[in-house]
């Protein structure tokens, strides 16, 4: 039995879930600090966006393995392509459409509760993560990718979990969601980078592809930089108090992922880079977070 959800875990890739996570904790804390919040609702609100970002990761690794991507020559840190004759290919997809199936009674609850706005995103969310790999679509092949997760797991998430929490609909959680989402792409756009020779070779037009290496290479700054740059401005702006500068603490941990971009001559020198973005993603959002809570007090 422990064995079985050992694997599981592996397929399902939970280290993943930081930018779910991080984006919905941000909108919680936004709506704690306008003097809103229910605990009940925001674990009714991750319910279906892990469940999403669950069947979306055994999707995305279905699709990429199904179409050869995830071989022995790749970094990838495909759930499926670890536990590769542990657990069948169609139980990796029947298991994903579950979890898809299992969050629909959770956006029923949330839709009556804030209308259906609530209905038409979660669809929308759930539809990007499906087809982020799935034919015919199949986005992500064709630089798409980034996009997408900037939209439905930054400012998005980030939006919807202020929205179900005060029942405000306002542009202003969907401004401070910038540097989180700036960041989460961040970690889509390394993970491609990591991916580079791999797709390339296999002819899948992601956007280091379509950039070519050494482009993609400066968009990866650009995306971090842009996070705190984007942090500053809201500070400065007053759309987030002066305790929020606590984020800034994480620029060294920001460095090291950057350094190994920086220094990558080929796709195994950015082995790993997947795991030092999540650990920027998280500590990132937990000072961001915490720090919008602190000024509740102070």
């Amino acid at each position: 039995m422990l064995n079985t959800i050992k694997k599981w875990l592996i397929a399902i890739r939970p280290f993943g879930f930081a930018t779910t996570l991080v984006s919905t904790t941000l909108g919680a804390s936004l709506a704690f600090y306008h003097g809103s919040f229910n605990p009940g609702l925001y674990f009714m609100t991750m319910a279906p966006l892990l469940l999403i970002h669950t069947g979306t990761n055994l999707i995305n690794d279905y699709y990429d393995y199904k179409f050869g991507l995830d071989g022995e020559q790749s970094l990838s840190s495909s759930g499926l392509n670890r536990v590769n004759g542990q657990i069948k290919l169609n139980q990796i997809y029947t298991v994903a459409i579950a979890c898809f199936l299992a969050s629909i009674p959770f956006g029923a609850y949330l839709t009556l509760l804030r209308g259906p706005i609530i209905f038409i995103l979660g669809t929308l969310g759930a539809l990007a993560g499906y087809f982020y790999t799935a034919s015919p679509i199949s986005y992500k092949y064709y630089g798409l990718g980034g996009p997408s997760i900037f939209i439905f797991m930054g400012v998005m998430m980030v939006w919807g979990m202020f929205y179900i929490q005060t029942g405000i609909n306002s542009w202003y959680p969907v401004l401070v969601g910038l540097p989180v989402s700036f960041l989460i792409t961040g970690m889509q756009h390394s993970n491609e980078l990591r991916d580079y020779e791999n797709d390339m070779k296999n002819g899948i037009k992601t956007a280091p592809v379509i950039m070519g290496f050494e482009r993609a290479r400066y968009y990866y700054y650009f995306l971090i930089i842009s996070a705190y740059i984007s942090l500053v401005l809201l500070i400065t702006y007053n759309l987030l108090p002066l305790w929020t500068t606590l984020a800034f603490i994480t620029i060294p941990l920001a460095y090291l992922p950057v350094k190994k971009v920086a220094t990558a001559t080929s796709q195994n020198d950015l082995k790993g880079i997947d795991y030092q973005m999540a650990r920027l993603n998280i500590q990132f959002g937990i000072f961001l977070s915490g720090a919008i809570i602190i000024s509740k007090y102070m």
